[in-house]
């Protein structure tokens, strides 16, 4: 889960978005619990979560015409950042944070899609 990447809407046309894989990773990101889940499972739930927002920021989402999309789709691009993303020498719960941060993110996102993909089932219906 979350190594495939699309790259423009015609290519993630072939590979459907799997909405409850995206559910899953985004309730792991944000699960509250006791204790900070281990550093090899925030790392391996923010490859999920990257690999996942990367597929859906790939999808047409009405990012001409509508301005939230637009600034949706800056804040996609600012938090995936090469430079922003934690590194083995990150802290613990910097790594955590945007763990989190990414979570919420590709939470938003998803939501954005469903609410595209109910718009085309009624035009379509």
């Amino acid at each position: 889960m979350g190594t495939q990447s699309a790259t423009t809407p015609s290519d993630s046309a072939q590979f459907p978005i799997l909405l409850d894989g995206v559910d899953e990773s985004v309730e792991t990101a944000l699960a509250v619990g006791l204790v900070m889940p281990e550093r090899s499972a925030i790392d391996a739930t923010t490859r999920d979560l990257i690999g996942h927002l990367r597929v859906l920021m790939a999808e047409d989402l009405g990012f001409e015409v509508d301005s939230a999309v637009q600034a949706l789709f800056q804040e996609g691009y600012r938090v995936l950042d090469l430079t922003r993303r934690p590194t083995a020498e990150s802290t613990h719960f910097g790594a955590y944070q945007y763990m989190r941060e990414l979570g919420l993110l590709t939470r938003r996102f998803a939501d954005v899609y469903r609410q595209t993909q109910d718009k085309k089932d009624e035009a379509d219906g």
